[in-house]
């Protein structure tokens, strides 16, 4: 009855430390699974006040940055971001604050510009040392100095950048890729930099074209 006694001792410890075990483990794994969602919920804040901060998002309309943009197009838009050359940018024109536009910057600050009646020529590879031509002086294809953009511009346009030589600072001359299409600073003027909401960074819609936007 003794030997009895003692295995069935033995036999409920170990029982009773194996349950033990049991409801430790289980203690663990509740405890495990409430640090992952605790860390996933703090993962989901911090990037929703990074986007607030410092995305927004822009969806296409119309046809004037065909055909690197399509209508419905929805972008990602780095708030803040000051643009380079090239960059797609989006922006408020000043007659309409509700609408906001998508354009490539073509002409930065310091750039040389001067006007032929309403033809503007903007150029950013002319050194310091070379003069810019005066406004109102025909220059035929051969002359033009290398690397210079010829556009036609509104007559409204050209008086406001009628005395300039070069775009000022915190100015900068956009241009929509389907020119035929755009309006743009040929019609809006240069865009000041309080103007500009962002720079296009990604299209995340439609799935199938979706990637960083050059």
């Amino acid at each position: 009855m003794s030997k009895i006694r003692v295995y069935m001792q033995k036999h409920f410890t170990n029982r009773s430390k194996k349950n033990q075990m049991n409801r430790e483990k289980k203690v663990n794994i509740k405890k495990s699974r409430m640090l992952l969602k605790e860390i996933l919920f703090i993962s989901f804040m911090i990037i929703g006040v990074f986007f607030l901060i410092k995305i927004k998002t822009h969806m296409v309309s119309g046809e004037s940055m065909l055909p690197t943009l399509q209508t419905n197009d929805r972008l990602f838009i780095a708030k803040g971001k000051s643009p380079n050359r090239y960059s797609l940018i989006t922006f408020q024109p000043r007659e309409e604050k509700e609408e906001s536009y998508v354009k490539r910057v073509m002409g930065m600050p310091g750039d040389r510009i001067w006007l032929d009646h309403n033809t503007l020529y903007l150029n950013y590879q002319m050194s310091d040392t070379n003069p810019t031509p005066q406004n109102n002086w025909y220059l035929s294809g051969e002359e033009l100095p290398d690397g210079t953009l010829k556009v036609r511009v509104t007559w409204e346009t050209a008086a406001k950048l009628d005395g300039l030589s070069a775009i000022p600072e915190n100015q900068f001359f956009v241009l929509g890729d389907n020119r035929s299409n755009s309006t743009d600073s040929r019609q809006l003027g240069l865009i000041k930099l309080k103007q500009i909401e962002g720079v296009v960074q990604y299209r995340y819609y439609p799935f199938n074209r979706l990637g960083p936007i050059d």
